[in-house]
């Protein structure tokens, strides 16, 4: 028999009327009683009655998440967390993935948008090309950027500072020692362009040459990571580091350099970021910049359910950015040891 809001009333010791005001973030409702409320509910396996639930508030309860690869485990991450927030709050998520093409985003987007209360979206437009995404708003779309943002489209985001990304994983592999240093480029997201941009100013900052001959487009995919690295060796002028935009595309690398003999962290010192969950499994761990994809997904959710319920400040979107973690395993070289605002693991 499904749970019903008279059973969790019973187990909280509290009226059938608590319980639904609670489940549905009535501001009459103690805070605390709230939270007893939910986490009942969510140990009951609650699910609401999301027809009747809609017919009585407008609302369709559902929210459209957009990623750009579902098969990218780091996105697998921020799903899971997003909807440990959208579940025991009534919502349902329907997921879609634009698969790195930004016609099929915008396809996706606008089937979603007129059917759900609001969006979350991991954009991969250039973060310029706000043209579509503001016109929705106008109209009315409630909209969180997740991961990839657009700075000028004025929405709540949850992200982390991507050129700080690339500052830290390419001035890690200058304090090793490393002069000439590569960067695998990625895509025309704002994650590729910001972390590029950190990769240039950390090798400005100890007045190190910029080589557009050190810069190879790639993508953000493993295959790509591959296919990029390959073709530098065939050229023989693969330099002795590289920074990754992302960790499938440096684990791709590490598979293309393994191909020919290489090493990661003996022969080249290799830098990723995002910290993806096998990263420390690999033959050859894999160093990285870290984030909490847990509070990337949960943060997102929570700034969605404020916006849909009215309770966001319009005027000024909330904008997070997550704190970022240096983690030193053996594809970079370096031996496994704490470093100033870093931590090691193995």
């Amino acid at each position: 028999m499904p749970v019903t809001l008279a059973d969790i009333a019973r187990e909280v010791g509290v009226s059938k009327m608590t319980v639904s005001r609670a489940i549905n973030n009535n501001p009459l409702i103690n805070p605390e009683t709230r939270e007893r409320v939910l986490e009942v509910a969510r140990r009951m396996n609650y699910q609401p009655n999301q027809h009747a639930r809609a017919l009585a508030t407008n609302r369709s309860y559902l929210i459209g998440l957009i990623v750009p690869d579902l098969m990218n485990l780091y996105f697998a991450e921020v799903t899971r967390a997003i909807e440990s927030v959208t579940r025991p709050a009534g919502f349902q998520l329907l997921i879609c993935s634009s698969d790195e093409d930004v016609t099929r985003e915008l396809q996706e987007v606008e089937t979603l948008w007129q059917r759900t209360d609001g969006l979350i979206i991991s954009s991969v437009f250039p973060p310029t090309e706000t043209k579509a995404y503001r016109k929705m708003i106008k109209d009315g779309a409630k909209i969180v950027l997740v991961d990839r943002t657009m700075k000028q489209l004025g929405c709540p985001a949850v992200a982390t500072d991507n050129v700080q990304v690339g500052r830290l994983a390419t001035e890690h592999l200058i304090r090793l020692g490393h002069r000439r240093i590569g960067h695998l480029r990625g895509d025309g997201s704002s994650v590729s362009a910001e972390r590029f941009e950190g990769y240039k100013q950390a090798l400005a900052k100890r007045k190190l040459r910029f080589e557009k001959s050190l810069v190879r487009e790639c993508g953000l995919l493993e295959s790509e990571g591959y296919e990029a690295m390959r073709s530098w060796l065939a050229e023989s002028d693969a330099p002795e580091a590289i920074f990754a935009v992302n960790d499938p595309a440096a684990i791709g690398a590490m598979q293309a350099l393994e191909e020919v003999g290489l090493r990661a962290g003996k022969d080249v010192a290799l830098v990723g970021a995002g910290n993806i969950h096998y990263g420390a499994m690999l033959r050859v761990p894999l160093t990285t910049i870290s984030w909490s994809r847990r509070d990337m997904g949960q943060n997102a959710a929570s700034l969605l359910i404020q916006l849909i319920e009215g309770k966001s400040n319009n005027a000024k979107p909330e904008q997070i950015i997550l704190p970022l973690e240096l983690i030193i395993r053996d594809s970079c070289g370096a031996r496994a040891k704490a470093t100033s605002g870093a931590r090691a693991t193995s």
